[in-house]
């Protein structure tokens, strides 16, 4: 992660999150940060920063840490902003905290439509957001998709489901363009989603026959000509779809 890291650890009673930012040096908040998505760059994992720390923790190289609800989800950032979702019984969360001091800046909750089917160690929360740098996109398996913007304002909601597969959904959203890339394998009927990111509208869907369960995030792989493709791991296959329709 660039100029960051971000962990969440449980407490013993297993109750609540922690989220804990390590300082890596002087740059700390910085304007430019592509850890946006779930494994930051591309979902590739891979930072170029240099002289990070080997030994961190909750008083370890810490610079503030801030409680959390409960969620698998991992936190994206804006150069100002940390997002990150999480839930609370039968309300789904969407947190945003001030990256300069753990601040939570605002919280907004809606309810879960149903109760998928999924692994007791799987959860709602999941997938983790995505931000374009100003405005967020979260997907929640028992409700759909949303974004908010940098206020918290909810911009617009997209209903999906019901979702059926024996561990619950992990696939988490992608902003390609102007675009959010969702992909949804389960075992009621797969498919991969473009959603235009200023309205929510449904640009494009894929049908997804002979794939079941899937828990994979798409990333994006450029030809020598500049031609884009979704690369999209499914059952028994991997499969490269346009990137634009």
């Amino acid at each position: 992660m660039k100029r960051t890291i971000l962990s969440r650890f449980p407490q013993i009673d297993a109750r609540s999150l922690f989220l804990i930012v390590v300082v890596t040096g002087p740059a700390l908040f910085g304007a430019s940060d592509p850890w946006n998505q779930f494994r930051g760059p591309n979902g590739s994992g891979v930072s170029e920063t240099t002289g990070l720390p080997v030994r961190f923790g909750p008083n370890t190289n810490l610079v503030w840490k801030a409680s959390l609800p409960l969620g698998h989800s991992s936190p994206v950032l804006t150069s100002t902003h940390i997002f990150v979702t999480g839930y609370q019984n039968d309300q789904l969360l969407t947190l945003c905290l001030n990256r300069r001091s753990g601040a939570l800046l605002w919280k907004r909750a809606v309810s879960n439509q149903r109760e998928d089917k999924r692994h007791p160690l799987n959860d709602t929360a999941a997938p983790s957001p995505v931000t374009d740098g100003e405005n967020v996109y979260v997907f929640f398996s028992e409700f759909g998709l949303l974004s908010y913007d940098a206020r918290g304002d909810q911009r617009w909601q997209l209903p999906l489901g019901p979702f059926s597969s024996m561990w619950g959904m992990g696939a988490s959203p992608i902003l390609v363009n102007d675009s959010i890339i969702l992909l949804c394998d389960h075992d009621g009927g797969s498919f991969l989603l473009a959603v235009d990111k200023n309205t929510g509208r449904v640009r494009w869907r894929s049908e997804r026959p002979g794939i079941h369960s899937g828990y994979s995030t798409p990333a994006v792989w450029m030809d020598r000509s500049g031609v884009g493709q979704l690369v999209v791991a499914g059952t028994f296959e991997i499969a490269g779809f346009p990137q634009s329709r």
